[in-house]
């Protein structure tokens, strides 16, 4: 059945407002109905509305409204936004980690090369052990890089012959790491303080585990992507610090669900979704969605406090996951 407003109907009489695409697009699904209203309403009133005016409107608490609202906040929907009263807190005691920043290392000209290993041995060695660690005579190019990581970035020997290593392991892996790629690299770790062994071998531990959770995660989502970034490192990392392969999955499956293609950027919205609410595991998430049938089937005649609630069939999801034959 097709449903066609009338274009010249009592619904236009009172005036109209935009609604933006995304907010069906996007937004339909993963956002909960009182969301939803509650953003209509910022939009019925121009882009801004206050909480008391919200809540009156919706039949709604202050704290409700508010409560509602960070879910936009958190999207990035608004501008600026004036946070809800809370108890002065006593400041928390962090530790505060030291970042050097580095420019660019110096240009060396073959020369400056042969001149700089004649007053170094421990230089000379480098090169050496490098060119073992290469198996074949290092490129000028190659030879700057060495002697800048040392001289320049301030890194030990043994440190840029374990970046070395690194770099020769993902050459036999087949993948695309240039120089420039290890430059960036030494650059990073100088700016870290990664230097000393001990140090360099956590640090390459914890990229042979991103690498693996990157995997795990291409292998669910069906991505097609090169080398991830840093950020996007980060980002599958925290997920598998709070759910296990199992909730990852089910983030995966509402995504293809909802999207026509894989995106990291959805599914890290859901899990963040699942953090705000404390769902950890599908028995949570499956009594989450019970409570939703039972609300939505007693709303009628009900006013309250309504939460968050999901917006997606637990047991579709399951179903769509085991006819699935795409990973």
């Amino acid at each position: 059945m097709t449903y066609q407003i009338a274009p010249f109907g009592a619904l236009w009489q009172e005036g109209m407002f935009s609604v933006p695409f995304a907010l069906v697009d996007k937004y339909i699904k993963i956002a909960s109905e009182y969301q939803l209203k509650a953003l209509l309403c910022v939009l019925r009133n121009g882009g801004s509305a206050e909480t008391q005016d919200i809540a009156k409107a919706l039949g709604l608490t202050s704290n409700d409204v508010d409560e509602l609202m960070e879910f936009w906040s958190e999207e990035g929907i608004f501008t600026s936004a004036s946070p809800a009263p809370q108890k002065p807190a006593e400041p928390e005691k962090t530790e505060v980690k030291t970042v050097r920043r580095i420019m660019s290392a110096p240009t060396l000209t073959p020369a400056d090369v042969v001149r700089i290993l004649r007053e170094s041995s421990e230089l000379n060695l480098l090169l050496n052990e490098a060119q073992t660690v290469l198996g074949r005579t290092i490129s000028h190019a190659e030879q700057e890089l060495l002697i800048n990581m040392v001289n320049y970035y301030g890194l030990p020997a043994e440190v840029v012959l374990m970046i070395l290593e690194f770099y020769r392991g993902e050459k036999a892996k087949g993948r695309s790491v240039g120089i420039a790629y290890i430059n960036a690299m030494a650059k990073n770790w100088a700016e870290e303080g990664i230097d000393t062994v001990t140090l360099a071998e956590e640090k390459l531990k914890d990229i042979e585990k991103s690498d693996r959770l990157w995997n795990e995660v291409v292998a669910i989502t069906g991505l097609r992507h090169r080398r991830p970034t840093q950020k996007q490192r980060e980002t599958v990392k925290g997920w598998f610090e709070d759910f296990d392969i199992t909730m990852i999955t089910l983030a995966s499956d509402i995504m293809k669900e909802n999207t026509s293609e894989p995106k990291l950027a959805y599914m890290d919205g859901i899990i963040k979704q699942w953090r705000k609410r404390g769902i950890t595991s599908p028995a949570q998430l499956q009594a989450e969605q019970e409570a939703f049938e039972k609300s939505r089937a007693d709303k009628k005649g009900a006013k309250g406090k309504l939460k968050s609630e999901p917006t997606y069939d637990l047991d579709k999801i399951k179903q769509d996951a085991i006819n699935n034959t795409e990973i």
